[in-house]
Parts: C-alpha cells; structure tokens; sequence
C-alpha cells in the first residue's frame, strides 16, 4: 500500500469517527430536554407518585418521590398545622375556604369550640359534580371516615402538595367518579387513602 493510499483511509477512518461523534451530540441535544423535564420534581412526582403508590413503594428516598399528606382530622382541627401553616392559611392556599366562624359554640353555657358556617361547598369544587350543597368542612365534620370525607382530604392534599403528594387533583377526582380504580393490595377507597397521609 502507498503512502497516499494509506492517508487516504486514515482521513477517510477519521471523517467516519467525526460523523458519529457529531450524530451522538445530535442526540444527545434533541434528548437532553426530554430528560430534563422528565426530572423536573414537579412533573416527575406528578407522573410517579401514584405509580410509586400502586407499586407500593412510599419510601421517600428517590428524587420525586411523593410526600405523604395530612388526614381529615388535621385538615378540620383548626388550631393544629398543615405542613408550615395554619390549617385555615392550609385552607386558604388550596383556593377552597373552611368557612366563615360566626362565634363561639356554646353548649349548657360552657364554650366548646368555634363555630363556622358556609364554606366551600362540596360540589363547586368542580371535582366532585355530585349535587350535593353541604360544604367540604361540613361533610369532613359530620361524616368522618366516609369516602367523601376521604376524598375531601385527598384533594386539599393534591392542592396544598401540589406535585409532591401521591395523588393529582385530576386523579383524586378519577378515584371518585371510578374512572381510577383503587390501587391493587387495598381492600378499599378508605384504606388505600388512608395510606398517603401522616
């Protein structure tokens, strides 16, 4: 082989190595943003919460990983926290309202507790659609344990955890209509709810 010969196949070799080098970072160009959204923890934790949960996995310890919520007696115990804040401010920031208090509840002339009315109803959530006119406080009050006041719970979650709790609000309103069906492993809507709180 010739001198010439034999710097024509090194360049020819060399361009060939430079082509695939430069369709890699093609690639890896066109991927990089596909992959930068899909870490992002507000899309992540939305897209793999409720997968981590049906797959059992609650453990907290991969990025995006989901956070557990507060339960229906935090969301209506109204001098305790939900995450930094009052339960009321808690309230205020998932764009639903607790009620409005209206004066101390008395009963036989002793003080037992504040007293709210209104709020907002059940049914403006335009989650729940269910004709119902009682108010998220109330049915969370008076029926404690029942799949509406779960779900009440679990959609103040989606809103107040915004991308980190287990549920969307989209996906707490799939498990009310059936159109999400309760997660393998639990015996019912309750139980499986009952698992992403604190």
């Amino acid at each position: 082989m010739s001198n010439q010969e034999s710097q024509n196949q090194g360049r020819t070799e060399e361009q060939a190595g430079v082509e695939k080098r430069r369709r890699f970072i093609k690639g890896a160009a066109v991927a990089t943003p596909v992959i930068l959204t899909l870490a992002s923890p507000s899309v992540f934790g939305q897209v793999m919460c409720l997968s981590q949960q049906m797959s059992g996995n609650m453990s907290g310890t991969t990025t995006g990983s989901c956070v557990k919520g507060a339960s229906p007696g935090a969301w209506k115990n109204l001098g305790g926290t939900i995450g930094s804040d009052s339960t009321i401010d808690a309230w205020n920031k998932t764009g639903f309202v607790y009620g409005a208090y209206i004066g101390v509840k008395a009963l036989g002339g002793k003080n037992v507790g504040k007293n709210y009315t209104g709020g907002t109803p059940f049914n403006d959530t335009t989650a729940f659609g269910s004709g119902r006119s009682d108010s998220m406080r109330q049915i969370m009050c008076d029926n404690p344990g029942s799949d509406s006041s779960m779900l009440v719970a679990a959609l103040l979650n989606a809103k107040y955890f915004a991308g980190t709790y287990v549920l969307t609000p989209a996906e707490v309103i799939g498990l009310w209509n059936g159109s999400i069906p309760v997660p393998p492993g639990y015996s019912s809507l309750n139980a499986f709810l009952d698992s992403t709180w604190i």
